[in-house]
C-alpha cells in the first residue's frame, strides 16, 4: 500500500510537471506572435517552422496530404506542429523536476530552431526575423524555471518499508540476540520494597568515549580493575534501596534509564569501599542489603541459593565488542531518523505552484490577445482597402457566353466557379493580408531595357481586359476536384513586358524564363515565349465582378491560361524577374517538377458519384472536359469496357475554358464501371495510361463504380 501510494504521488508530481511545460510553452508562442507584429507576421514561430516544413517535404507527401485533407492541410501541419510544441514542452517540464536547467536551456535551444527556420526562409529578408522565436525561447525558458522552483518537493522512492522515527528495527533472522541480562529474581523473604537507587556512574579511560547511555551490562562480580570499571557499560538491573535510617530523608528515585556521564580520561584508582558503598554494590549487582535486624549473607551461600541467578566473569574482549555493536546501533538509528526540514523557508505547495501557473496562463493570455488585436489591426487596414476598392470598367469586357454553355444538370459542376468554392493550393501557412495602397511591382532582369515599378493605381490606369479562363492545379489527380472556372479581370502581361522592352526568345530576346516573387517568397517560373504568344496571360485584380480574394491573390495575381498554376499562377505577386531556365531554378523546380508543363486533356465524371445505386432505366451520366487552350472536341463514355459512346457536349464557351457534357445510360441491375475519355481540338485523345502527377501532371481516364438495383 506504501508503495502505491508513493507511485501515484510520483505521478501527481509529474503530471504538475508537465502542466507547467504547457504552461511555458504557451507563454513563449504568446510572446513570440506578440513579438512578430513587430518585425513581420510571417516571422512567427509557427508560420515560419511550416514553412520550413513544407519546403522540407519531399513531393510524394505533399501530393497524399493534398489528397486526404485538400484546402485544409494548411490546418492539419499546423495543428501537427502545435501538438509537437506541447509533447516537447510537457517533457521540458517533467525534466524540470530534476534538472530544472538542463529543461530551461533545452526550451532555449528549440527557439534556436525556429529562429534558424525564420530567417531561412525564402521570403526572409533581415535576421530580425529570428527576433520573435528568440523572444519567445527566452519568455519559455524563464517562466519554466519559474514554475520549477514552485512545484511541491518530490516523495522519495522508498527503498524498503519505512521504520517509525526513534525505534529499533523489527528483530530478523539477523538480527543478534538482546545482550540485556535478565533482572535476577530474588528471594521473597530478601526482596524489601524500596526505591531504586540511582546508578553510579560510569568509569571509562580515555580510549573508551562513545557514551551509550541505553546499553545493558552486567554487574561486576570481582574486584575493579584500576583503569576500567566493567559497569559503566552495562544496564544496571532495578533493585531494592536499602531503607532509609530514622530521622532521614529517602534519597531520590533514579529514573528507568542509567544517566549519561561524560567520559572520563583519568584512571580510578582503586579506593576502600565503605559499607555504604558495599551496600550500593550489592544493590547494582542485584543483591539486597540487610534490613534491619537482619544480617549480611556470606557469599558463599549467596551463589548457593537456588533462586539466585549465575553472574559471568568480566570479559574485556566482549566489552569492547559490545562497546563496537552499540556505537553502530547508534549510527543506524541516526541514519533511520528523518532530516530535519528547515522551517526559515516556506516549503512550495501544490497551491502555490497552481496559483504562479494561473497566473503564468493569465499573462501568457494577455499577451497573446495583444498581439491578435495587433495583427487584426493590420488586417483591418488591408480589409479596408479591398473594400474601399471599386475595379474600373474593363476596356476589353468578356465575350458573352452561348446559351446553353451551363447544363444545370443535378450533380454537375457550374460552369463557372464561385470565389468561396474556387480550390485554393499553395504553401501560404498564413494568408498575406496585403494593403492595396502599399502594394508595389518592379520588372526587372535580362533583356529589360526600362525597369518598371508600378503601384496599385498604376496598373488599373491601364487598359484591363476581362476573360473566362479555366484553371488547374498539377497536384490535380486523374477525376480530383483541383479545377474551377472564373471571369478574371485585369492587365495584359505580355503588354507590360514590351513596354518594358522584353522580347521573347523567338525574336531574339536573351531570357527564356519569367520568374514571378510572391510575398511569401514563393518563385514561379514560366515560359516568355508561352506569356507572350497572344494568348490572355494576366496580371489579374478581379475575379468574377469583385476585387480578388485574399485566399486568391489578393491585391495582384498573376495566371496564364493553359499553364498548371506552379507554372504561371503566382499569387500576391510583388516582383517579376527576366532570367533563364539555366540560369536559376524556382521553387518546385528545386523539387524535381518540370520546367514546362502545358496542361493536359482531361475529362471527369460529375454524376452518378461513385458507389452511387441508381434505378434501372435511363440515368444521366454527366461531367466537365477541359483542355486549355485547345478547346475540347469530342467526349465518349464506356460501360464496363465496352464500346464507346458519344456524349452531348454543351455549347462552346472560350478555348481556355473547361466543357460541359452529358450521356443517357440506360442502366441494367447490377455493378457497372464507368468510363470517360476527351478528345481535344488538335486531335489529341485522353490517353488510358495513369501516370502521378509528378513531374508534369497527372494523366489516364476517369471511372466511377455504381450499383444499379
Amino acid at each position: 500500500m506504501s508503495t502505491r501510494g508513493d507511485t501515484a504521488k510520483r505521478a501527481a508530481a509529474a503530471a504538475l510537471a508537465a502542466l507547467g511545460g504547457l504552461v511555458s510553452g504557451y507563454a513563449a508562442l504568446a510572446v513570440a506572435e506578440l513579438v512578430s507584429v513587430a518585425v513581420r507576421p510571417e516571422a512567427g514561430p509557427v508560420t515560419a517552422v511550416g514553412g520550413a516544413v513544407i519546403d522540407r517535404t519531399p513531393a510524394p507527401v505533399k501530393d497524399w496530404a493534398i489528397h486526404h485533407f485538400g484546402e485544409d492541410d494548411k490546418l492539419v501541419l499546423q495543428l501537427g506542429i502545435l501538438a509537437a510544441l506541447a509533447l516537447f514542452a510537457a517533457a521540458a517540464g517533467v525534466l524540470a523536476l530534476r534538472r530544472p536547467r538542463s529543461a530551461s536551456l533545452g526550451v532555449l535551444l528549440f527557439g534556436a530552431v525556429g529562429a534558424l527556420a525564420a530567417t531561412a526562409r525564402p521570403d526572409s529578408t533581415s535576421a530580425l526575423d529570428a527576433l520573435p522565436s528568440l523572444a519567445g525561447a527566452a519568455t519559455g525558458s524563464a517562466t519554466l524555471y519559474f514554475l520549477s522552483t514552485r512545484l511541491p518537493p518530490r516523495s522519495p522512492k522508498p527503498a524498503t518499508p519505512s521504520t517509525p522515527p526513534n525505534q529499533p528495527p523489527p528483530a530478523t533472522a539477523l538480527t543478534p540476540p538482546s545482550r540485556t541480562p535478565t533482572t535476577p529474581t530474588l528471594p521473597p523473604e530478601a526482596s524489601t520494597p524500596t526505591a531504586p537507587a540511582a546508578p553510579a556512574a560510569p568509569n571509562r579511560t580515555s580510549t573508551d568515549t562513545t557514551p551509550t547511555p541505553s546499553s545493558p551490562a552486567p554487574p561486576p562480580t570481582g574486584p575493579t580493575p584500576p583503569d576500567r570499571n566493567p559497569t559503566a557499560d552495562r544496564t544496571q538491573p532495578s533493585a531494592p534501596a536499602p531503607p532509609t535510617p530514622p530521622g532521614r530523608t529517602a534519597p531520590p528515585t533514579a529514573p528507568n534509564t542509567p544517566a549519561q556521564t561524560p567520559p572520563t580520561t583519568t584512571p580510578t584508582p582503586p579506593t576502600r569501599t565503605s559499607p555504604s558503598d558495599s551496600a550500593t554494590d550489592r544493590t547494582r549487582a542485584g543483591d539486597p542489603a540487610p534490613g534491619p535486624g537482619q544480617e549480611r549473607t556470606p557469599d558463599s551461600e549467596r551463589s548457593a541459593a537456588p533462586d539466585s541467578v549465575p553472574v559471568p566473569p568480566p570479559d574485556p574482549a566482549r566489552d569492547q565488542n559490545q562497546d563496537r555493536d552499540q556505537g553502530r546501533d547508534q549510527d543506524q538509528d541516526r541514519d533511520r531518523a528523518p532530516t530535519p526540514t528547515p522551517t526559515a523557508t516556506a516549503t512550495p505547495t501544490r497551491r502555490t505552484f497552481l496559483l504562479a501557473t494561473a497566473a503564468a496562463a493569465a499573462l501568457s493570455t494577455g499577451a497573446w490577445l495583444v498581439g491578435r488585436r495587433l495583427k487584426a489591426g493590420t488586417a483591418a487596414e488591408a480589409e479596408a482597402s479591398r473594400s474601399a476598392l471599386r475595379l474600373p470598367a474593363p476596356a476589353s469586357p468578356a465575350p458573352a457566353l452561348p446559351r446553353g454553355v451551363d447544363l444545370k444538370l443535378p450533380g454537375l459542376t457550374p460552369y463557372t466557379t464561385s470565389n468561396d468554392r474556387f480550390y485554393r493550393v499553395d504553401t501560404a501557412i498564413d494568408v498575406p493580408r496585403l494593403d492595396a495602397n502599399r502594394w508595389r511591382l518592379r520588372v526587372h532582369g535580362k533583356g529589360v531595357d526600362r525597369e518598371l515599378s508600378l503601384d496599385f493605381q498604376d496598373l488599373l490606369r491601364r487598359e484591363l481586359v476581362e476573360r473566362d479562363i479555366t484553371m488547374t492545379c498539377v497536384s490535380n489527380e486523374v477525376g480530383g476536384p483541383y479545377v474551377g472556372s472564373a471571369r478574371w479581370l485585369g492587365v495584359r502581361l505580355a503588354d507590360l513586358l514590351r513596354e518594358a522592352g522584353v522580347r521573347p526568345p523567338s525574336k531574339g530576346g536573351p531570357a527564356d524564363q519569367l520568374v514571378a516573387r510572391s510575398v511569401d517568397g514563393m518563385t514561379i517560373g514560366t515560359p516568355v515565349e508561352t506569356v507572350m504568344d497572344g494568348r490572355d496571360a494576366l496580371l489579374a485584380v478581379g475575379m468574377n465582378g469583385e476585387p480578388l480574394p485574399f485566399e486568391h491573390g489578393f491585391p495582384v495575381r498573376m495566371l496564364v491560361p493553359g499553364l498548371y498554376g506552379y507554372v504561371s499562377a503566382c499569387k500576391w505577386i510583388e516582383d517579376i524577374e527576366l532570367t533563364t531556365f539555366d540560369a536559376y531554378d524556382p521553387y518546385w523546380v528545386e523539387r524535381d517538377w518540370a520546367r514546362e508543363a502545358p496542361i493536359k486533356t482531361q475529362s471527369r465524371i460529375d454524376t452518378p458519384k461513385p458507389f452511387a445505386r441508381p434505378a434501372p432505366g435511363r440515368v444521366t451520366v454527366a461531367g466537365v472536359a477541359w483542355a486549355q487552350h485547345k478547346g475540347i472536341a469530342r467526349v465518349e463514355v464506356s460501360v464496363d469496357d465496352g464500346p464507346w459512346h458519344e456524349a452531348r457536349l454543351a455549347a462552346e464557351g472560350p478555348l481556355d475554358t473547361w466543357r460541359q457534357w452529358s450521356w443517357q445510360w440506360p442502366a441494367t441491375p447490377g455493378t457497372h464501371t464507368l468510363h470517360v475519355r476527351a478528345t481535344d481540338r488538335t486531335g489529341t485523345a485522353q490517353t488510358a495510361e495513369r501516370t502521378r502527377t509528378m513531374p508534369d501532371g497527372a494523366s489516364g481516364r476517369h471511372s466511377v463504380v455504381v450499383t444499379v438495383t
